[in-house]
């Protein structure tokens, strides 16, 4: 049995939030954020590849409080994993998530889970796409 890809390889942190709120229409406008993409994998394999995005983004307070109503996210004893060059920029205290949640950040490329920081404005996002 196989295991599954893993990431592998990441580009540098990006600031530049239009590819996010491309791919996530949901996020609205953002006050700020950080993400990082690579591949999933063995990259000396050949064959499709498997992309991964990690984003821990700033909302307006009243974006963050209509994904809270909207998707009904509850507390969560899970952290969000993100690439290790975001992990020191994880909001402090506990996470909100939901199925729903999860769903609203999905797209016919991209499945993602989804965190909404239960004290501050900020969703953490990480997506695998083809």
């Amino acid at each position: 049995m196989k295991a599954p890809a893993s990431k592998t390889t990441s580009n540098p942190v990006r600031h530049d939030l239009e590819p996010i709120t491309k791919r996530f229409p949901v996020l609205g406008s953002l006050m700020s954020g950080a993400w990082v993409s690579g591949d999933m994998g063995d990259p000396s394999v050949p064959g499709p590849s498997l992309y991964w995005i990690d984003a821990v983004v700033e909302l307006t307070a009243e974006t963050a409080n209509d994904l809270k109503q909207q998707y009904q996210p509850v507390p969560t004893t899970a952290v969000p994993k993100v690439w290790n060059t975001l992990t020191e920029l994880l909001p402090k205290g506990g996470y909100l998530a939901s199925d729903q949640l999860d769903a609203a950040f999905t797209t016919t490329k991209l499945k993602s889970k989804a965190f909404v920081a239960a004290d501050a404005p900020v969703v953490v996002i990480s997506a695998i796409g083809e």
